[in-house]
């Protein structure tokens, strides 16, 4: 049987093709809310110490500027095994399929069924006859999309993909910032306790000659017992930064999502090769500030919510669906072969919400005001990364101030030493005060290394604040 020769199919679906063109989406269309972005950091360098990098920063690989290949190691391995990568990508394969799935709910359906039955009626009302039916069927289903629900749900769906896309750089971010700030500190904390081992070292000198002063009567006994006690501490000050040292190598182990104690062996094996670089890429706040991953987020959150207000607006609208079948049914299983066999049904609905106390205008306003909430969420990150890049931009200026006053003391301190060293080899001064110009000159150091590696510190905040080092895939977000 041709079901289009059916008198009722043609002009059914007719009147369905004139419906599907006139459909319409209830709800407001999504906008990017306008943002009130400067044009210019406001506490940029205003002495150019770092000159502009030309890069786009989401495409910036900015640790390899650090020149060291320990800390790049480091990051690719993270990346490929770090459990919150994979779990984020995941919930992308997840917010895929549903995608799909939402694709699917505004296209027909088309089910196929085979049945048999078999009844005995009642001698009494019936024949007392034992009957089997046997019935072989395709049904299809098909609910219009006269108000834009399923269009609006798709909308919704391809917003939360690109949403569970951005949580991933957001990660991403972190786990690159991560990995970089633990490798800079277990560097430092490396640094302090060489520094901190040579400070022990001129202490011991230093006890030694107090104990021969101390002998002869050109020394106290309280001034020996007091620089005991200053070694004394120190030594207890190491071995509290060595614990440091392998609780940092402990945090990378996890990033890394390797076993304990792996981190700490591949580390002390290498050397520190970082290097400050020469070029920091800043540009005006619109062009890195709105490509943070949190503000994406955001963004297409106020997407999934915009787009929701239209599927609670098409609830209160009549729904048009449009059911058929087609088949065989006979008593035997030779018998659906026959021409007789063949039936067909057809069927179109309207159903339209009449009276509901309420609960669907309810359902709009409270879906409108979702989205009011998401779109002053926007608006908050995106002012919240602005601060946070400030506030990086205050620090990273004031290590590099403190860096240059210091460099004035560290020469200073060179000098006395040499100064010192010459009236020592003269006879002048004791090899006491050689010691005592040693240490000062280590502590200066000890200050140096501490800001040096808190610029190097500061600049891994200022990229991961600016959201630097991810780009979108079009592959992934491709539908």
């Amino acid at each position: 049987m041709n079901l289009l020769k059916h008198p009722l199919i043609c002009p059914a679906m007719l009147g369905l093709i004139s419906l599907t063109s006139s459909c319409t989406s209830l709800g407001p269309q999504y906008e990017t809310p306008l943002v009130n972005l400067p044009n210019s950091w406001a506490n940029a360098d205003a002495n150019q110490t770092y000159q502009n990098h030309p890069a786009v920063i989401m495409h910036l690989d900015w640790w390899k500027f650090f020149e060291d290949p320990t800390l790049t190691s480091l990051i690719e391995e993270a990346l490929q095994s770090n459990p919150d990568m994979d779990i984020a990508k995941n919930r992308i394969l997840q917010a895929e399929e549903k995608l799909i799935s939402a694709g699917a709910d505004k296209n027909p359906s088309l089910d196929a069924n085979l049945s048999t039955s078999k009844a005995t009626s009642s001698s009494e009302s019936g024949l007392g006859r034992t009957s089997s039916i046997m019935s072989t069927q395709f049904q299809t289903s098909w609910e219009i999309d006269l108000f834009g629900k399923f269009k609006r749900n798709i909308e919704a769906s391809e917003a939360n993909l690109k949403l569970k896309i951005a949580a991933r750089n957001g990660i991403k971010i972190k786990l690159i910032a991560s990995i970089a700030e633990s490798y800079i500190a277990f560097r430092s904390k490396q640094e302090e306790l060489s520094l901190g081992r040579e400070t022990a070292h001129y202490l011991s000198e230093l006890i030694e000659l107090a104990t021969h002063e101390v002998t002869v009567g050109l020394e106290t006994e309280e001034q020996l017992q007091l620089t005991n006690i200053k070694l004394a501490n120190l030594e207890t000050t190491l071995t509290k930064k060595t614990s440091e040292l392998k609780e940092i190598s402990l945090a990378i182990d996890l990033l890394l999502g390797t076993r304990p104690g792996y981190a700490f062996i591949s580390l002390n094996q290498s050397e520190n090769l970082l290097q400050l670089p020469s070029t920091i890429a800043l540009s005006i706040p619109a062009d890195t500030i709105l490509q943070r991953p949190d503000v994406q987020e955001a963004l297409h959150q106020l997407q999934v919510e915009a787009a929701n207000v239209g599927v609670a607006e098409a609830q209160r609208y009549p729904s048009f669906s449009f059911s058929g079948s087609i088949g065989l049914e006979a008593l035997t299983l030779n018998s659906l072969g026959n021409s007789g066999a063949n039936f067909s049904s057809i069927q179109a609905s309207l159903l339209a919400p009449i009276f509901n106390s309420g609960s669907l205008d309810a359902n709009v306003k409270a879906q409108v005001a979702s989205r009011g909430a998401a779109v002053e969420s926007y608006k908050k990150t995106v002012a919240n990364g602005l601060n946070e890049a400030e506030q990086a931009l205050v620090n990273l200026a004031s290590i590099k101030n403190q860096l240059q006053n210091l460099s004035i003391a560290l020469d200073a301190g060179a000098n006395n030493l040499e100064f010192v060293n010459k009236r020592y080899q003269t006879g002048l001064v004791s090899f006491r005060e050689v010691l005592q110009s040693r240490d000062e000159l280590n502590a200066i150091k000890q200050k140096q290394s501490t800001l040096t590696f808190g610029e190097f510190q500061s600049i891994t905040q200022l990229y991961k604040v600016l959201g630097g080092g991810w780009a979108y895939n079009n592959d992934e977000v491709k539908r």
